[in-house]
């Protein structure tokens, strides 16, 4: 089973990890992102992270590495959903990551912080 799923927002890629990745997974993943990017001329990749309840040194740099890689597209990359835990865990790793990433609460800060807006339609 995939530990990722990635789905199209118009000009936005919306990644959400759902569980521990693998070194072969974050390759699938960094692969699959970059040929989606390139044939779809996505302008952001928004990571959802809120179900990964572990933040450790790997999927940190690993994240890094993906905003680095997305940026050569001029794709922006924004991390969503992190719990508290992963936050500390992130401050303790001392990690910088640059003008390449920008962090939200969940996606539908994401999307604002790119300048988009979330439409809810109420049933009626």
């Amino acid at each position: 089973m995939k530990s990722f799923s990635v789905f199209r927002l118009g000009s936005v890629l919306l990644v959400s990890i759902q569980e521990e990745i693998d070194d072969e997974q974050v390759s699938e993943l960094l692969k699959r992102l970059s040929n989606m990017v390139r044939a779809t001329r996505a302008r952001a990749v928004i990571v959802d992270l809120s179900d990964v309840e572990v933040m450790d040194t790997f999927l940190a740099e690993n994240i890094q590495k993906l905003a680095s890689t997305m940026s050569l597209f001029r794709t922006q990359t924004v991390v969503a959903g992190l719990g508290a835990a992963a936050i500390t865990a992130l401050k303790s790793f001392n990690m910088t990551f640059g003008h390449s990433l920008i962090f939200a609460l969940d996606a539908e800060q994401a999307l604002e912080k790119l300048g988009r807006k979330m439409v809810r339609i109420e049933d009626q």
